[in-house]
């Protein structure tokens, strides 16, 4: 799988493994990241340090799973965004809604 989950101080840390966050996996991980806040992880932590590229359909999904997450009453927070990421998301305006951060453990204790 290109992507996988782990728990870590009750935040759910979901490792992107893909160099390029696509289309291909986008659809597969809003599934498993909208089932995983309706069993009760509202607090979730998106590393994204292994990605170099990541498109629209990717950046909907994890729009979709903030949405859900905040309605919850949680958050969706984006940890490792290497330079050209970074460009999405600043050229996109996400970086405005997401909380970003260097490390998973800064966000982590965001929480």
């Amino acid at each position: 799988m290109s992507f996988n989950f782990e728990e870590k101080n009750n935040v759910l840390v979901v490792n992107i493994e893909e160099k390029r966050a696509t289309v291909e996996i986008s659809g597969k991980l809003k599934e498993e990241l909208l089932s995983k806040i309706d069993e009760g992880h509202q607090n979730i932590v998106v590393n994204l340090g292994n990605s170099d590229f990541v498109d629209s359909s990717f950046l909907g999904a994890l729009v979709a799973g903030l949405k859900k997450a905040t309605m919850k009453g949680g958050d969706l927070k984006i940890v490792g965004l290497h330079p050209p990421v970074r460009a999405m998301f600043e050229l996109t305006r996400l970086f405005r809604i997401f909380d970003i951060f260097e490390t998973v453990d800064e966000a982590l204790n965001s929480f």
